[in-house]
């Protein structure tokens, strides 16, 4: 199963019930803009960091962009979850078929 289709049916579990706080998000966007900058440019950072924003909106929307980018992007969404937040990154429904 590709992480993109993993990230789809993990999509629901992320955004809902404030699963991910604020300093997570903070940290994997974080992380994937310093570690992996053609992933997410300064910019694209800025906006799914923006406080203006709902985190469910940001979250929701950062999910939607590294799933249309392509498969080695959602892997790396994955590796920054699961170094920031490994509990929640062990109880994905998608870790749970696997």
């Amino acid at each position: 199963q590709s992480y993109c289709h993993r990230l789809q049916h993990d999509m629901y579990f992320l955004t809902s019930t404030s699963r991910l706080n604020e300093q997570v998000v903070d940290k994997i966007v974080l992380q994937l803009n310093r570690v992996y900058p053609q992933i997410l440019t300064n910019e694209e950072a800025e906006k799914f960091r923006n406080p203006k924003a709902s985190l469910h909106t940001r979250l929701s929307d950062l999910l939607k962009h590294l799933q249309k980018k392509g498969d080695r992007h959602c892997q790396e969404f994955y590796r920054a979850l699961q170094i920031n937040a490994e509990q929640l990154f062990n109880d994905l429904p998608s870790r749970k078929i696997l």
